[in-house]
């Protein structure tokens, strides 16, 4: 088998591909052209790495020349490089003429974001490879300088992280393996008039053995999932405006919203600091009607905030509960006709006012965001205007960074209480507008505050029936849509079983969220519904605001951002309380669309139908696929360190089988070149010489004897190979006994010396 492998090294084929692309630095050069390359035009990466095999290839030669010629050379560099730059030049002016932006602004900008562009591509190849092959050569065979190697080694990688996105984990791992096979031989193989490697086959598998155990390490140790915040990255960069076209797009009132995939650009920016004691979901703007061509439109009576803010309308629903139990304790009738009697001793939980404190750090919206159920906005309520959907735009708030925001609000946790939810199960949009005007007239002498709440309870209710009415006209009408929603509440009475049995109907039914996923041209609801279960924060929002509409509860999508990123810091003010201690940090890419469905006995709330976002455990889950080829690196490397360790005695094995059938001559000939390896000795020791060496363990002068007649005397042999091959085996054994006993040995003195060291302290 060995001697099977040694033809296939030497063979002129593999000696071509060796001398190609053999040389580590060459390597490393190749591995980090892939990874950048499969960022840029993932389907050709092959193409890219076989052209960088050849064009690296005469690099290296040049290189070579440049570095042996102290006047001549750095001359041929400098037309070297020219003509490279002239290339670059020729190639984005060309691309220019087919793009409409120019070849910076697509380098800085995120693939995700800008179409692909050939030219732009090839002169991106042609710089890459032209840098890192310069640099990789001068800080490898120039200078050593191996920190320089792992700032090279990032520049691929940092395209990635522009991207928001993970390198393939093979591709990391092998470059991750090319480093360290970069940094041994430029520390301990590389030749020169000064050093020869003696052994390669030793070395080789010493090389081959720290490269596999660092590489293996560094993909299964555990890593921990985090996130790096590219703020500062960000603001700084030139390109700033890109980031406002995002924040106009997600925060500024417009008259639609669409899904149109994931824009990355900006989204490590932040937007506001918090102070608050749960996370939330922040509404901003809502939209009102769903066309087929899936976007959602405004609508001026509802959308627009065009109101004075005394008129919102905010009541904490306890409050509302205690009022609809009161009512069913003073009579039994009205208890027995909206099925209240078996909760009128039940013990409704308080809810008080909670705070949110908004310090605002990047705004292009007029629009603040808010809670769904924001009770007050502080010092801001004057000169400020509201939506009859609650969406709010104070004065001096659009533009300015390091306003703070006192707001309060109630939470929407409330409704999950359990006696909250045992009373909510009781009320039914059927009949809740002829419950809220009967308690009305009940309560009207014995608690005129409560009669008064729910008077004003029921003109919200009858606002949102219009609304419900109004939009329902104009609306996208699906059969699909309604029959799913029948499905789904079938059996179930109350709006809030209603609304919670389809929140939890996309968590139930393998629905996925993938902000890479493209739409087909042309899908709407009904194709995320039926046939994809694969979208964004927009479709299932979307989807769950019509299927309430479809079960016949009013229901608004809403716009704004997902508040749940931990963050601690202290901010100065020149306003009370002075310093604030935040908990939240809301940048661009929390920005989030979630439905608020009016429940009857509670108002508005807001729900999360969007399933857990695999986004926001990317690096956990990329993590996992290199400690995964790492485990599979490691299985293959136990593998081939098992067949190493067997090797041996399988060939042994197969020899002593072989040995008894050969001639006298020929069994004498490799019986004796055995033992001379298996005792390490020269090409040119004699069997006497081996016979002194072997003779701790073996004093059989015969079986020499007969050895040095056949291998030295031409007369004719009267040595029978079994027995040749008899004496063989039984010298073997006789070896493997006596190392076996010195290791033994040796492992006594050893310890026996440690007592003796003990003692004598």
């Amino acid at each position: 088998m060995w001697n099977a492998v040694q033809k296939i090294v030497r063979h002129p084929i593999v000696q071509f591909l060796k001398k190609l692309c053999g040389d580590p630095v060459q390597l490393y050069i190749l591995l980090l052209m892939t990874t950048i390359m499969q960022y840029y035009h993932s389907a050709f990466t092959w193409l890219y790495t076989l052209a960088a095999v050849f064009l690296s290839w005469g690099m290296m030669r040049f290189y070579d020349f440049v570095a042996k010629h102290k006047y001549l050379g750095p001359l041929c560099y400098m037309v070297y490089f020219a003509v490279g730059m002239f290339m670059v030049s020729v190639l984005t002016e060309i691309g220019r003429t087919y793009y409409p932006i120019g070849f910076l602004v697509w380098f800085l900008t995120p693939q995700s974001v800008v179409d692909f562009s050939i030219w732009y591509t090839l002169a991106i190849y042609l710089l890459m490879l032209g840098f890192l092959s310069s640099a990789v050569y001068y800080f490898s065979k120039t200078r050593y300088r191996m920190v320089m190697q792992f700032l090279l080694m990032l520049i691929p990688l940092s395209l990635y992280a522009k991207e928001g996105v993970q390198a393939p984990a093979l591709l990391v791992i092998l470059t991750l393996t090319s480093y360290f096979l970069l940094m041994v031989w430029c520390r301990q193989l590389r030749e020169s008039s000064d050093v020869r490697r003696i052994s390669n086959v030793q070395t080789g598998t010493s090389v081959t053995v720290y490269v596999l155990v660092f590489s293996i390490l560094a993909a299964v140790i555990p890593k921990p999932a985090v996130r790096a915040d590219r703020e500062f990255i960000e603001n700084s960069m030139a390109m700033s405006s890109w980031s406002d076209v995002l924040m106009a797009a997600i925060s500024m009132f417009t008259d639609t919203a669409s899904s149109g995939g994931v824009n990355t650009i900006g989204e490590g920016r932040t937007v506001y600091y918090t102070k608050c004691m749960e996370p939330l979901r922040l509404r901003t703007q809502t939209f009102s009607y769903y066309t087929m061509e899936d976007t959602w439109q405004v609508n001026e009576t509802y959308d627009y905030p065009d109101r004075p803010y005394e008129e919102l309308f905010v009541y904490a629903p306890d409050e509302l509960l205690g009022a609809i139990q009161k009512a069913a304790v003073l009579d039994a009738d009205f208890a027995a006709a909206y099925g209240l009697d078996a909760v009128q001793d039940v013990s409704i939980p308080d809810l008080k006012e909670r705070e949110l404190i908004l310090i605002t750090n990047l705004l292009s919206s007029k629009l603040m965001s808010l809670p769904t159920r924001t009770a007050g906005i502080g010092t801001y309520e004057s000169n400020t205007l509201v939506s009859a959907q609650g969406t709010i735009t104070p004065e001096g708030f659009s533009y300015e960074r390091g306003l703070v925001f006192p707001v309060t609000y109630y939470t929407d946790v409330y409704a999950n209480e359990p006696a909250v939810r045992e009373l909510l199960s009781c009320m039914r949009g059927e009949t809740y507008a002829a419950m809220l005007s009967d308690a009305v007239t009940l309560l009207a002498w014995d608690d005129p505050e409560a009669s008064a709440l729910l008077e004003d309870c029921l003109a919200e209710y009858e606002q949102a029936l219009r609304f419900h009415e109004d939009v329902i006209a104009d609306d996208y009408q699906s059969d699909a849509v309604a029959a799913l929603a029948e499905e789904i509440t079938a059996g179930l009475t109350s709006d809030f079983e209603k609304a919670k049995a389809i929140e939890q109907y996309f968590l139930a039914n393998d629905f996925v969220y993938d902000d890479r996923y493209e739409k087909p041209s042309g899908a709407n609801v009904d194709h995320f519904l039926l046939e994809s279960h694969t979208g964004v924060c927009y479709e299932y929002a979307t989807a769950m605001v019509l299927l309430c509409r479809a079960a016949g509860l009013p229901a608004r999508y809403a716009q704004g951002y997902s508040m749940s990123d931990p963050y601690h810091e202290t901010f100065e003010t020149d306003e009370p309380p002075y310093q604030i201690e935040t908990d939240f940090v809301i940048k661009v890419r929390h920005a989030h669309a979630f439905p608020e469905v009016y429940i009857a006995g509670y108002g508005w709330l807001s729900f999360e139908p969007t399933v857990p976002s695999e986004e926001t455990q990317n690096t956990a889950a990329e993590n996992y696929y290199v400690m995964l080829w790492g485990f599979v690196i490691l299985g293959l490397a136990l593998i081939a360190l098992a067949i190493y360790l067997l090797l041996p005695t399988i060939r042994e094995k197969r020899f002593r089988s072989r040995l008894a059938a050969m001639p006298p001559r020929e069994a004498a000939s490799a019986a004796f070149i055995r033992m001379r390896d298996a005792l390490h000795l020269a090409d040119s020791t004699t069997v006497m010489a081996l016979a002194e060496h072997a003779a701790p363990f073996s004093r059989d002068a015969d079986f020499y004897m007969q050895l040095d007649a056949l291998l030295y005397d031409e007369a004719e042999c009267i040595v029978k190979t079994g027995a040749i091959a008899a004496a063989y085996v039984r010298w073997q054994e006789e070896r493997a006994a006596f190392e076996k006993a010195e290791k033994k040995r040796l492992r006594e003195e050893k310890i026996q010396k440690r007592k003796n060291r003990r003692n004598q302290s």
